[in-house]
């Protein structure tokens, strides 16, 4: 899902309207900006973003205008050498890379996708999509159609409507960037909590790795989070895999306390090392454990 930065859809809707977001009340509320960032007065040395000098809204102000200048605003924002507006677009991008978070916006869509049951993992199980395909055209999934107006009204106000319930096209081009961005990075953190789970699990069954019983605790929670999101998208092949997991882990887990207990009460010339605490597993239990679990269980693939 390719997306537009936040930092230039900024920009280009401050092109078609110099009076949006930054004269608009509402936006002004919600990310405490009373007026244009780059505003600045000369004489007394003051700039609305605190973090800037002057010298440095000045060259906002120069990066900003040129964009508003040229034919392609999003060919000049992209220039990745050092040009006369390099300082002005670095520290734009910083900006509101920063304060993005700041405004909580992102939070905002996603109480607005709840609401809507349009969360990303419940559109594409309603749409019968597995957990690695990518996910549909927002229209497709009528995301657009059902948060968009819900959005723009939130972030923009009475500013949003051009008649009635119909948004402004700037402001709707704006919104479908902002809520394209957020379904992206709930879609990413599924991917990556998989990918996470099992370089993780890679790495506690990879030789004189330091395996424990907290570890094995701590990567079952995980495992199980991960498939209460999976079961949502019911998806048998994947489902099968995380459940092979489950069992796997579960019997390491057993296998590995029970080995504990005996450890504890067991003399010192016991074939088993000793553990730390009886919660340190050494490299021969390790491999021992694995291979018990691993004897009753199928092979399973990556996540």
């Amino acid at each position: 899902m390719l997306t537009t930065p936040l930092s230039l859809a900024l920009i280009q809707l401050w092109i078609v309207d110099p009076a949006l977001p930054w004269s608009n009340p509402v936006w002004q509320s919600l990310t405490h900006t009373p007026g244009v960032p780059w505003a600045y007065d000369y004489g007394r040395g003051l700039t609305l973003v605190a973090e800037w000098t002057v010298d440095k809204a000045r060259a906002v102000e120069a990066f900003m205008n040129n964009c508003r200048m040229v034919e392609d605003p999003a060919e000049h924002y992209a220039v990745k050498w050092k040009d006369n507006d390099h300082e002005g677009r670095s520290a734009w991008n910083a900006w509101v890379n920063a304060s993005w978070v700041k405004w909580n916006i992102n939070k905002l869509v996603d109480c607005f996708l709840e609401e809507s049951n349009c969360m990303p993992h419940v559109v594409m199980a309603r749409m019968k999509c597995r957990i690695t395909d990518d996910f549909p055209t927002m229209e497709a999934a009528q995301v657009k159609h059902i948060v968009s107006i819900k959005l723009a009204d939130a972030l923009f106000g009475d500013d949003a409507y051009t008649d009635g319930s119909f948004i402004v096209p700037s402001i709707m081009t704006f919104v479908t960037t902002v809520l394209g961005k957020v379904i992206k990075r709930q879609v990413d953190s599924i991917h990556e909590e998989a990918q996470e789970l099992e370089e993780q699990w890679l790495a506690m069954t990879a030789v004189n790795s330091k395996l424990t019983l907290v570890s094995i605790h701590a990567y079952l929670k995980k495992l199980e989070s991960l498939g209460t999101l999976i079961a949502i998208f019911k998806d048998q092949r994947i489902t099968e895999n995380l459940n092979a997991r489950r069992e796997q882990v579960n019997a390491i887990l057993a296998a590995a306390e029970s080995m504990a207990s005996r450890q504890r009460i067991l003399p010192h010339t016991s074939n088993y090392k000793r553990s730390h605490s009886g919660d340190d597993v050494s490299e021969p239990d390790k491999k021992k454990l694995c291979h018990e679990a691993s004897a009753s269980f199928l092979k399973y693939g990556n996540f």
